[in-house]
């Protein structure tokens, strides 16, 4: 993996890049708290049950019955949830300090906290300097998209139907996402933000699965939420309303 090691305070680091919003958080956990993140990638009875409490909760807040919710829907939004907690720390860091954590199914701990996605946290996770976009995309498709976010993508396909397709999709649309979220409180950062987005697009796992139209980015796969009772289509989505007629039939 390219880039050097950052040498000081990652510590600040996160704690800087928590202010920029709720999913930009991953405390840092006691060395013994929690189980690292590769024993949930690779329990695929567990994964079943977090999708099984995430079409239970998509039930309960569109007022339906969870047999209502297709089981690729619950698992989408449990790898997007998942996703979105672990690429939006990095995307911030990388454009608040050029520096990446390198988030791995190692350093990533997990508990289980009884709802539908676990309780994130880390353990002394690495830095690298990361200056470019270049380099921050580098940095991330090496390690988190690589390592977290491909046996997650393999083990949701296997227990629960989600194509690959949709998996990569959503991890760009968390990407994208994360940038947008922190561009409402820091303006400054979104030049930043949507370079590594696009770095991101064009080398690594995520290439080709997005594009930016006029300026809005749109993604090449749709998340399937709008399968899900009373439910629509995301701002990012590939369908337009006539395809989603079309969809639909």
């Amino acid at each position: 993996m390219n880039g050097t090691e950052a040498s000081d305070d990652g510590t600040a680091r996160l704690a800087g890049t928590a202010a920029l919003g709720g999913y930009f958080a991953i405390p840092a956990f006691g060395a013994d708290e929690g189980e690292e993140l590769a024993t949930l990638l690779s329990d695929a009875g567990t994964v079943r049950t977090f999708v099984e409490r995430t079409r239970r909760a998509i039930a309960a807040s569109t007022d339906s019955d969870p047999s209502d919710v297709p089981q690729r829907v619950a698992a989408s939004s449990f790898q997007l949830n998942l996703v979105a907690r672990l690429v939006s720390p990095a995307v911030g860091a990388a454009a608040l300090y050029g520096a990446v954590p390198v988030l791995t199914p190692t350093s990533v701990r997990w508990t289980d906290t009884a709802h539908h996605s676990p309780r994130l946290g880390t353990v002394d996770p690495g830095w690298l300097v990361a200056p470019t976009p270049a380099l921050a995309a580098e940095v991330i498709s090496n390690s988190l998209l690589t390592n977290v976010f491909g046996p997650l993508a393999e083990i949701l396909r296997t227990t629960a139907s989600l194509s690959a397709h949709v998996s990569r999709g959503n991890a760009i649309s968390a990407a994208n996402g994360a940038v947008t979220v922190m561009a409402t409180s820091r303006p400054d950062l979104a030049t930043a933000g949507r370079a590594l987005v696009r770095a991101l697009l064009d080398a690594g796992p995520l290439t080709g699965t997005g594009h930016f139209v006029g300026g809005q980015f749109v993604r090449r796969s749709c998340c399937l939420f709008y399968r899900a009772p009373r439910s629509g289509l995301c701002q990012d989505c590939v369908l337009d309303a006539t395809q989603l007629q079309r969809t639909r039939r």
